[in-house]
């Protein structure tokens, strides 16, 4: 791995850095950010109404934060991001015991973060990375990321259990706004590249490439998972299972290191042509394991989730990322239009979000509060099983392709 990292760019070293700073401070509390909500209400009503807010805002404020990007350049949003997410964590800690009563403003300030940090990130892997190149790079990206996952639950779960009542917690959001804070130092020394001013919206509405357009079922699909079971579905049933603070920051550990390995052997033998294969593999993987932990929410079962989910979930999300920016390229035009490829991405994924809390909202009338979390845990990992076929047909290979050769094409 280390020959793959020394290939790299030195903006590009420099923005890995900045975002394992940043994946630290997001591992020392994103965990327990769910539990943390969830204690204020003991449902899941708390935790998917933040998670609709956030929704909503992306798809309100993205396009703004791509105006931003023109006027200025991408990684000025990203920086925006990082103090945006700062202001989040310091929402949590000023309003503490009455959050609940301003969870719309949480789920706001978290969503406008989340838009001004990935216009920059998405703008980024398109700018410093090529197709060919990309699966690696993304393999690359997730062992640093993980690598700060590692220790840092464990030592947000020491924290939490050392303290009485929610204190634990406002200690951990205080050291994730300290590394956050260290992220926005450290993306100085990354420029990145300049966008036109020149909005290209409609016309990428009307005539995107034919790989984008087949795309919109896709992500929509993406979004009705990562609205929930992405978002707070894991870690709650984790936490149910592990029994504690303390011990989900171990499982959490443990997931990561098994995680690092399997980045690494994925960044080793990553092929743009094995995306289809690695998404289907990691989709079975999670679905099959979600239903296991539901039906027999015993250590064992949380032992395979912990093996299998987060090498699963990494397969699913690295191959879709690839195949998004890959269907962004097609576009012989992609260098003037890319940022608004980025913008209008976020609508299916955004509806798709929505439309996921609703349903786990309207589950909530035909089970009871024993059954709700078991039963959508299980459930929603199947749209990712149905988005493989229809991937397979949006990548397949012409046959007449197939057969001939790069020169003959």
């Amino acid at each position: 791995m280390f020959q793959i990292f020394k290939s790299f760019s030195t903006e590009l070293k420099f923005y890995l850095l900045m975002n394992t700073f940043f994946s630290f401070g997001g591992a020392l509390s994103g965990v327990f950010q769910s539990v943390f909500l969830w204690k204020l209400d003991k449902t899941y009503s708390l935790l998917a109404y933040y998670s609709l807010y956030w929704s909503l805002a992306i798809i309100v404020f993205f396009g703004v934060c791509a105006w931003i990007a023109r006027k200025t350049s991408p990684m000025i949003t990203m920086r925006l991001g990082f103090v945006f997410y700062l202001i989040t964590y310091l929402i949590m800690l000023i309003f503490h015991d009455t959050l609940r009563d301003h969870i719309f403003l949480l789920g706001m300030s978290n969503g406008l973060a989340m838009s001004l940090y990935y216009v920059g990130v998405h703008m980024a892997v398109l700018d410093l990375t090529t197709n060919d190149k990309r699966d690696q790079f993304l393999y690359v990206q997730g062992i640093l990321l993980t690598i700060g996952g590692v220790v840092a639950p464990l030592i947000a779960g020491v924290l939490i259990s050392q303290f009485q009542g929610m204190v634990g917690y406002y200690v951990v959001f205080i050291a994730t706004c300290v590394f956050f804070f260290i992220s926005f130092l450290v993306s100085l020394k990354v420029k990145g590249s300049p966008v036109t001013t020149k909005s290209h919206f409609w016309n990428v509405i009307k005539r995107p490439s034919p790989e984008w357009m087949k795309m919109y079922k896709v992500m929509f699909a993406d979004g009705i998972v990562s609205g929930v079971y992405s978002t707070f579905l894991i870690t709650m049933i984790t936490f149910k299972v592990a029994g504690g603070e303390l011990s989900l920051g171990v499982y959490n550990t443990a997931a990561e290191i098994v995680a690092i390995v399997a980045f690494y052997v994925l960044a080793k033998f990553s092929n743009p042509k094995y995306r289809l294969a690695i998404f289907a593999i990691g989709s079975i993987s999670v679905f099959f394991s979600s239903v296991l932990l539901s039906a027999l929410p015993v250590l064992f079962s949380l032992v395979v989730f912990g093996i299998i989910s987060p090498v699963a979930m990494n397969m699913i999300t690295t191959s879709m990322n690839a195949m998004i920016y890959e269907s962004i390229e097609k576009d012989p035009l992609y260098k003037e239009r890319r940022l608004d490829y980025i913008i209008i991405r976020e609508i299916p994924l955004g509806v798709g979000r929505i439309i996921g809390v609703f349903l786990f909202l309207a589950m909530r009338k035909y089970f009871d509060f024993d059954q709700l979390l078991p039963v959508s845990f299980s459930l929603f990992p199947i749209v990712y099983v149905i988005m493989i076929p229809a991937l397979y047909f949006i990548w397949k290979r012409p046959k007449k392709e197939a057969v001939l050769g790069p020169n003959e094409c």
